[in-house]
């Protein structure tokens, strides 16, 4: 049962964004505020997850250009490496 208030101070434009992205959501902006909360509790960082997901996309494609540069060009290797560039990107874009 929900019934303790918090009240805090944001910015206009913060209430704006939050309210924009309710609305989109299709949720209240109390419920996006409860589950960013819920979510930084339990120790996820909002958008970590994408961030390592594209650090890792970056490092694979590091791979690509290490292997276009040695001599002669391991064809394997590289098909390799470009498949897994290929589930990196996928995991970065889903």
């Amino acid at each position: 049962m929900k019934d303790a208030f918090l009240k805090i101070r944001i910015s206009d434009v913060d209430k704006s964004r939050l309210m924009e992205f309710a609305g989109q959501s299709r949720k209240s902006a109390s419920e996006i505020v409860r589950s960013a909360l819920d979510e930084t509790m339990r120790g996820h960082i909002a958008g970590d997850k994408r961030r390592k997901d594209i650090a890792t996309l970056r490092r694979s494609t590091n791979l690509i250009l290490e292997a276009f540069a040695e001599r002669p060009i391991d064809v394997q290797k590289l098909k390799e490496i470009a498949a897994q560039v290929r589930q990196n990107a996928f995991m970065v874009l889903k």
